[in-house]
């Protein structure tokens, strides 16, 4: 099974397949793909393939899995674009720093595709956390996108900056807000019916649980809910089935060592997990204690990030279009830019699963 580090190190990989002549800091030193390539015994071109998952490339896993590892050992990280001479500069509101975002990769990946959208267009992009950003940093901003979940206040002193505004993850069109979202009810009814389909009725969840910055108010998973009500519809609600906890691989391993500790024999045949890093920790649970995957225990996740292919066996996972997100957010901003006055709009980018290993 793969380790945390190499999780870590797929997660700054990610999926954006581009040239990567970027740097980061390690201490007082700037750390360049070269510095991974000498280290890892390989060529750049080797280490750029690898770190943007070129699934062209013919390398051996061994290979793969030491510059990943060296990458993360060396805290290799993309910099922010240059913005080009007379180009419009669009802030990227992160709801969580950037050590957070890298045990889940989600946010970072709809960052991603805002990038590399902006980038097509000519245009830069400055991050901003919440707590960060004040006047003279929303100055020469054409426009913002807030990435994450954001409560009443938040989302009113964004708007406070009176320039075109973008949300992703929630809808937030009750505050006139443009906003896109991902469609979670649609396949937590298709699995549970997948579920059932293969005989298996006892269903669980391993949840992640998010609050917002500032009112510290938490935030509604549809993913929860709609598990709840659609079990409920169907008499195999059993709320001892459910554990939530914090998005992450060591939150995903302590919830699944609670269920087996609670349920004992009654460990339910199917889980969803709230997401892939989540999943990587309740794997590991499950093989310390010899509990087969998917044999005993069908695992189904979410997000479809690049860890979940490498995981053993390979989690089966809902496709979650991060980077389409982030594009489409570019959009809508550019239309917003061209049109100020026109009706808010959500759009909802439907998901798809993806079949592996984890589940029968």
């Amino acid at each position: 099974m793969l380790s945390v580090t190499l999780e870590m190190a797929l997660i700054q990989g990610s999926s954006v397949k581009k040239s990567i002549r970027n740097m980061s800091v390690m201490g007082d030193k700037m750390t360049t793909i070269k510095d991974v390539a000498n280290e890892a015994g390989v060529s750049i071109s080797t280490v750029s393939r690898i770190l943007n998952f070129d699934d062209t490339l013919s390398v051996g896993e061994d290979t793969r899995r030491r510059v990943l590892e060296v990458a993360e050992k060396l805290q290799y990280k993309k910099r922010n674009r240059h913005v080009p001479k007379g180009g419009k500069k669009i802030g990227i509101i992160q709801w969580h720093s950037d050590k957070e975002e890298l045990t889940d990769l989600y946010y970072l990946q709809i960052q991603y595709g805002i990038e590399n959208k902006a980038a097509s267009l000519g245009a830069g992009v400055e991050k901003l956390t919440f707590d960060s950003i004040d006047k003279s940093r929303v100055k020469g901003l054409s426009g913002m996108i807030a990435v994450g979940k954001f409560d009443k206040t938040e989302v009113m002193s964004l708007k406070s900056y009176d320039i075109p505004l973008v949300f992703i993850g929630e809808n937030y069109l009750a505050y006139d807000c443009d906003s896109i979202r991902s469609d979670f009810e649609s396949p937590v009814r298709k699995i549970i019916d997948r579920f059932i389909e293969h005989g298996i009725k006892d269903i669980g969840m391993i949840a992640g649980k998010e609050t917002t910055v500032t009112e510290k108010q938490g935030v509604r998973d549809p993913r929860v809910s709609t598990f709840d009500s659609y079990l409920s519809e169907k008499g195999l609600f059993n709320d001892a089935f459910v554990f939530q906890g914090p998005f992450g691989p060591d939150s995903g391993f302590e919830l699944m060592n609670t269920a087996i500790k609670q349920l004992g024999d009654k460990l339910p045949h199917g889980f969803l997990i709230g997401s892939d890093s989540m999943a990587v920790g309740v794997l590991r649970a499950l093989q310390q204690q010899n509990i087969s995957v998917p044999d005993r225990v069908s695992l189904i996740s979410f997000n479809d990030v690049a860890i979940a292919k490498y995981t053993s066996p390979a989690l089966t996972t809902v496709h979650v279009h991060t980077e389409l997100m982030g594009e489409r957010a570019i959009e809508m901003l550019t239309d917003r830019i061209k049109e100020p006055k026109k009706v808010p709009e959500l759009t909802v980018i439907a998901t798809e699963l993806m079949e592996r290993e984890s589940s029968l």
